[in-house]
């Protein structure tokens, strides 16, 4: 059996405007939904993290996560030689992702 590694997460200033964002967004339709959006983009990176490379590759050397009960799409690779899972973008499904290409 494979030993698992303990990946570091880093997600990119763009990553987090873009959860900030959507955040506000949801505060902005219902108070506190704001929180439980970013409790689920949370619980996705921890769950991701124990396995990144369960989620398959959809943007060249890229994986999608998917979030539970959010229409989002967290985008990330992973650097094995420094063990780190790099967040490179949280974004809306309906959003076009030509800047991941």
């Amino acid at each position: 059996m494979k030993s698992k590694k303990n990946y570091k997460v880093v997600i990119s200033d763009s990553a987090k405007a873009d959860i900030k964002e959507s955040a506000k967004w949801y505060n902005s339709r219902q108070k506190g939904l704001g929180k439980h959006f970013t409790q689920s983009i949370k619980e996705c990176i921890n769950t991701t993290k124990l396995q990144p490379e369960s989620c398959r590759i959809r943007y060249k050397n890229n994986r999608v996560a998917i979030p539970y009960k959010f229409p989002f799409l967290i985008v990330y690779n992973i650097d094995d030689n420094n063990n780190t899972l790099n967040i490179i973008a949280v974004f809306h499904t309906k959003k076009n992702p030509v800047k991941l290409k």
